[in-house]
């Protein structure tokens, strides 16, 4: 089933991984029309993991939002040389794991499987992309599935919540979209739109293939040549970075909402993969809202017993990202929680006291030590599935980073010092903007 939620927002942000003696090498090969394969061998488990990153995501939907979010539902749908039946059959194969997912920056499509079904998998992810079928009728159905989706999305009150903040963090470019466009907009998508994104984005020297498994190099260059080899080449599309947002608009905005939960988020711009304050932005993040020894947690929730469920939201995207705190406080508290049942002015003020105390109270030298250990532990457990590890490499080097970044981000944590993470601590939420969803009377 295709994960078209909002992937990004199950981790506050990366971190460390394992050090870099322990890792197996990574081989990269680029063939002759421009993909890049990536392969890195782990013997002794009999499994594989193939990604593919497409550089194509909502920064590339332009004017038409939401036909490369159709275009990634009906990729799961078979190909002009892959019956239905025959999809299937590869499915089964391939032990049923095939999946898709859409994220502002890439499109990636993956298959986990056993090594004896290295090729099976490796035609499965090359007939998915070369040739789609984009008829008119399964393009209807995969706008419909996206709209329902969108629709679904937009009665939860925290989604509802997060996309208001985004818009206002990010304001009339890409990034301050929804995830899911609107379903207005979805309708008016055609095939001949889709096939264009196609065309235009999903070409061999925009896409990386990462596999990841008890495989050898010469396995999976024989097997990704013969079936990928087949992709003609084509000139790398450009990509146009979104100008930097403007401050965000004042507020609070309220949102009224069927729903028996309040939701608190303040929200501000913060630095993107890019940046060389990334890392640093990840550590204040930490430091606010990351685990149990957080500021939040110990000032809102140990403290004050207003919320039970709070927390940080760093999505790691790749020009313009922000940092989102927010908080959950029930419309009724369980029996013997709190006498009284906190009003939303009092869970907002909890929250922006413990957002504004980065600037007034320094960041001391031990949380700047527990959080550097929050990240390596959350990042160290993620890389623990085979799909990660593959999905980050391949990730990694289709953003223009590299695939190397995944193995020297621990460095770049490691290298950030107390002055760096006090300063972008007074900085970060200078230009901030809060949401509140209420339940509606």
């Amino acid at each position: 089933m295709m994960r078209m939620a909002l992937a990004f927002l199950v981790t506050a942000c990366l971190a460390a991984s394992a050090a870099a003696a322990e890792e197996p090498s990574v081989t990269r090969i680029t063939f002759p029309n421009g993909l890049r394969l990536l392969v890195r061998p782990e013997p002794g488990r009999g499994l594989v993991a193939l990604t593919v990153v497409v550089r194509a995501g909502a920064l590339e939907e332009m004017e038409t939002p939401g036909v490369g979010q159709v275009l990634a539902r009906v990729l799961l749908t078979g190909a002009r040389n892959l019956s239905e039946r025959k999809l299937a059959r590869l499915v089964d194969e391939v032990g049923g794991s095939f999946s898709v997912t859409w994220d502002p920056d890439y499109t990636e499509i993956y298959v986990s499987t056993t090594s004896a079904q290295l090729r099976a998998a490796m035609e499965l992810l090359a007939e998915t992309l070369i040739e789609p079928r984009l008829d008119a009728a399964r393009i209807a159905e995969a706008r419909q599935q996206v709209a329902e989706d969108a629709r679904e999305a937009a009665r939860n009150p925290f989604r509802a919540g997060y996309d208001r903040l985004v818009s206002m963090l990010h304001p009339g470019r890409p990034y301050g979209r929804p995830l899911l466009a609107d379903p207005a907009r979805l309708e008016q998508i055609t095939p001949e739109q889709v096939q264009r994104f196609l065309e235009d984005w999903f070409v061999p020297s925009n896409m990386v293939l990462a596999v990841v498994g008890d495989v050898s190099v010469e396995q999976v260059r024989d097997a990704a040549r013969l079936w990928f080899g087949r992709l003609r080449p084509s000139a790398t599309p450009e990509r146009r970075p979104p100008s930097a947002p403007p401050p965000p608009s004042s507020g609070p905005a309220i949102l009224e909402m069927e729903s028996g939960v309040t939701y608190v988020l303040a929200g501000a711009p913060a630095s993107g993969l890019r940046s060389r304050e990334y890392a640093t932005d990840c550590i204040v993040a930490a430091v606010l809202g990351g685990g149990k020894a957080s500021r939040m947690f110990q000032q809102i929730r140990e403290e004050q017993g207003l919320v039970y469920e709070l927390g940080t939201l760093y999505p790691p995207l790749l020009y313009h990202s922000h940092v989102v705190a927010y908080a959950l406080s029930p419309a009724y508290l369980p029996a013997g929680f709190r006498d009284a049942d906190p009003s939303f002015e009092q869970v907002r003020a909890a929250l922006k006291a413990s957002v504004d105390s980065l600037a007034q109270s320094p960041i001391t030298d031990a949380e700047l030590t527990r959080a550097r250990n929050y990240l390596t532990g959350t990042y160290a457990l993620r890389h623990q599935r085979l799909q990660e590890r593959s999905k980050h490499l391949a990730w990694f080097e289709a953003m223009g980073l590299g695939w190397e970044f995944d193995r020297l981000f621990p460095e770049m944590l490691q290298s950030v010092t107390l002055e760096d993470v006090r300063r972008r601590a007074r900085e970060l939420f200078e230009r901030s903007a809060i949401v509140v969803v209420v339940p509606r009377e």
